[in-house]
C-alpha cells in the first residue's frame, strides 16, 4: 500500500533579505494530513518568515514548496506559476497576530467576502456556511456586529471563521494570541484545539506552551533560521537533546 504523501512538504527553503540577511537556512519540513505542528523559537529566529513562505506571502530565495500536491520551485518563472500560487493560497488559511478584519463589514460580511468574491459562491450558500462557522466559534450573537464592537478574542475567532469559510486543507497560525489580553487567549486556543481534534492540518507559530504540549504532534525549535531540534512534544519538553533547546525552554517555561 502506497504511503500517503505529506499535506505540506518544504525542501531546502532559504530566504535572504537584501544581500546579507539570511533568515532561513535550508529548512526541511514535512506535515502529514491531520497533523498539528508547533514551531517555537526566539523572536527573530525565522518562524514567521517560514510560515509566510508556505503560501508565498514571502517569496523563498531557494527551495521547493508542496501543498496538497501543488509543487512550486522557488525562483521558477513560467506561465503556470501564478496559478499554482493561487492554488496553494486557496488551500491554506492563515491567521495573523493582528486580526485584519475589514472594519466597515460586519462579522458575517467579513466571513462571506472571500467565498463570494474569490470562490464565486452564491451569497445564500456563503451566508449559510458563515452562520455555521459563527456558531462553531461561539459567536452566533455577534453576526451583525462590526469589528470595533468586538473584543480582541472575538475578532480573532471571526478571523479564524473567515479563513475556514474558504475550506482550506491547511491552517497557518502566526502567533494568533500575541496581541490579546491574557484573559482572552484561552478562547482562541480552544478553537485551535478543536480544529486540531477535528482533523485540520495545522502549522502554528505560538508561545502557548500548553497547546504545544497537549495538542501538537510535532514540536520544532528554530534558531537563526535552522531547526535546533524537532520531535514529539514529550521528548522536546521532558528530554531535550540540545543545549540550545534546554536554554530556550528554561527562558520561557
Amino acid at each position: 500500500m502506497a504511503k500517503e504523501k505529506p499535506m505540506v512538504k518544504l525542501t531546502n527553503i532559504h530566504k535572504v533579505f537584501g544581500n546579507r540577511n539570511h533568515v532561513l537556512r535550508g529548512i526541511d519540513l514535512s506535515v502529514n494530513k491531520g497533523e498539528t505542528v508547533v514551531i517555537l523559537g526566539a523572536s527573530g529566529s525565522g518562524k514567521s518568515t517560514l510560515l509566510r513562505c508556505v503560501n508565498f506571502l514571502e517569496e523563498p530565495t531557494a527551495g521547493t514548496i508542496e501543498v496538497d500536491g501543488t509543487v512550486i520551485q522557488a525562483g521558477e518563472s513560467d506561465k503556470k506559476r501564478s496559478g499554482h500560487i493561487l492554488d496553494i493560497r486557496k488551500k491554506t488559511g492563515m491567521c495573523f497576530q493582528s486580526f485584519n478584519l475589514f472594519p466597515h463589514m460586519t462579522a458575517l460580511e467579513n466571513i462571506i467576502e472571500g467565498p463570494v468574491t474569490v470562490l464565486k459562491q452564491k451569497k445564500s450558500e456563503a451566508v449559510s456556511y458563515a452562520e455555521e462557522l459563527l456558531d462553531w466559534v461561539g459567536l452566533t450573537e455577534k453576526r451583525d456586529e462590526y469589528p470595533s464592537c468586538l473584543s480582541g478574542g472575538q475578532q480573532q475567532r471571526v478571523a479564524i471563521a473567515r479563513s475556514l469559510a474558504m475550506k482550506p486543507k491547511v491552517m497557518l497560525f502566526d502567533e494568533p494570541t500575541s496581541a490579546l489580553d491574557p484573559e482572552l487567549v484561552a478562547e482562541v486556543v480552544e478553537v485551535m484545539e478543536r480544529l486540531s481534534k477535528e482533523g485540520m492540518t495545522i502549522i502554528a507559530v505560538t508561545h502557548e506552551l500548553h497547546f504545544a504540549r497537549d495538542v501538537a504532534d510535532q514540536v520544532m525549535i528554530m534558531d537563526n533560521g535552522n531547526w535546533v531540534e524537532t520531535g514529539p512534544p514529550e521528548e522536546i519538553f521532558n528530554n531535550p537533546k540540545e543545549d540550545r533547546t534546554r536554554k530556550f525552554l528554561a527562558h520561557i517555561l
